[in-house]
């Protein structure tokens, strides 16, 4: 694990937060579906573009993504990013039992979970250091893992080389789930974020 060049303390701070949000996101869903689910973030990695295919997930790998970007005082876009097992079994947890589910169906339930769990983690963030953070609606992708990561650097030549991997463990009806959020950030924003922390110089 590299973490480039950030501290253990800011990488407990970001992983504090995310535990935060992640707290609200298995309430909210908790209330949705009407049954109790847990959710936490075992480890937070920050990895240089190349480093995520050597020490993550091979480029060849397919993969179901929901991509959010965030804008406001901060911008960089979020990819969630599960198998297709545990897709599934994120699918049945969001819907009513016995429920016929087609594609279009299964899609919108991964959407939904995808954007209550963003909104969660960015109003963690925002109440913390007290910005004005913006989520864009959920777009479902299914790709190799390789393609959908390096899409988002082609639409923009402006994005960090530095990627955050926030692991996620759903725990429902005594399984477990495992799942990543993946933020790529525009320069400077981990920097100012950190900043607003408390946690280091803005650069």
């Amino acid at each position: 694990m590299d973490n480039l060049n950030y501290t253990v303390l800011q990488l407990d701070v970001i992983k504090e937060l995310a535990n935060v949000g992640g707290g609200n996101a298995a309430s909210s869903i908790s209330k949705l579906i009407g049954k109790p689910v847990n959710m936490t973030v075992p480890t937070i990695e920050l990895l240089n573009y190349e480093e995520v295919f050597e020490q993550i997930m091979a480029e060849d790998v397919m993969v179901n993504s929901i991509l959010m970007n965030m804008t406001g005082d901060a911008e960089g876009k979020f990819l969630f990013m599960v198998s297709d097992d545990v897709a599934e079994g994120l699918i049945n947890m969001m819907l009513p039992t016995g429920i016929e589910a087609n594609e279009e169906i299964k899609q919108s339930a991964l959407n939904e979970l995808t954007n209550i769990l963003i909104t969660s983690f960015i109003n963690a963030i925002s109440m913390m250091v007290d910005i004005n953070l913006i989520s864009s609606i959920p777009i479902y992708v299914r790709d190799m893992f390789g393609a959908i990561l390096s899409s988002v650097y082609i639409e923009s030549e402006q994005y960090d080389d530095t990627v955050m991997i926030i692991k996620n463990e759903f725990l429902y009806q005594g399984d477990r789930m495992d799942s990543s959020l993946y933020f790529v950030p525009k320069p400077g924003v981990l920097q100012k974020l950190f900043k607003l922390l408390g946690l280091g110089e803005e650069q």
